[in-house]
């Protein structure tokens, strides 16, 4: 049974499309809380310079994928149980992959003198000035002592390592929002396709 765009887009109104509105107010709510909070860094990943873009580019994904999932079911009529399993595993790889660069990139530092800790993602190329002048530091110790700052960060880590890192970030931030989204419009989807066939 074919299911009209609105229908489909109707039936988030309905329990199962409430699932869907988590992970836009995951993003939304970083945006809500204050830059030097540390709930802050877990909602949303530290991009430094690329933090604004990197939000639009994740509610832009968000949003398609929403279009995706409906797509791609009246291409196939149905909802097939294995797009279920795939979305899973793609939610559990970018939680995975995103855990790892938040070990090894991600670094929170304290200011006392202001009372604030600041998350910030760091490269993993470090530049000339780094080596000269911090040649046995590791990062919170560059980091304490230039500051939690993004033109400190791009002082200290080449700019390509500090891109790739946080292009790293938010490839994998948004890879697990999306499938995790795409779950509960499948089950709208098949709802609507429910729904239109009683009509």
């Amino acid at each position: 049974m074919r299911v009209k765009p609105q229908q489909y887009f109707r039936t988030f109104g309905s329990l199962k499309g409430l699932f869907a509105v988590v992970p836009f107010l995951v993003p939304l709510l970083r945006v809500c809380l204050p830059d030097s909070s540390k709930l802050a860094g877990y909602l949303y990943p530290p991009l430094g310079d690329f933090q604004r873009l990197g939000f639009a580019c994740t509610i832009g994904a968000l949003l398609l994928s929403m279009y995706f999932v409906y797509f791609f079911c009246e291409k196939a009529r149905r909802v097939l149980p294995r797009a279920y399993i795939i979305l899973i595993f793609g939610w559990f790889l970018g939680v995975c992959c995103l855990c790892a660069l938040y070990v090894r990139y991600v670094r929170t530092i304290s200011v006392p003198s202001i009372d604030q800790e600041f998350e910030v993602s760091v490269g993993f190329q470090k530049t000339e000035f780094a080596l000269q002048w911090y040649p046995h530091s590791d990062d919170w110790e560059m980091l304490h002592d230039a500051g939690p700052y993004e033109e400190k960060i791009q002082q200290l880590w080449t700019q390509n390592s500090i891109s790739t890192v946080r292009v790293l970030l938010l490839l994998s931030y948004t890879l697990t929002l999306v499938c995790f989204l795409s779950v509960p419009s499948l089950m709208v989807y098949e709802q609507a396709a429910d729904e239109a066939s009683r009509e």
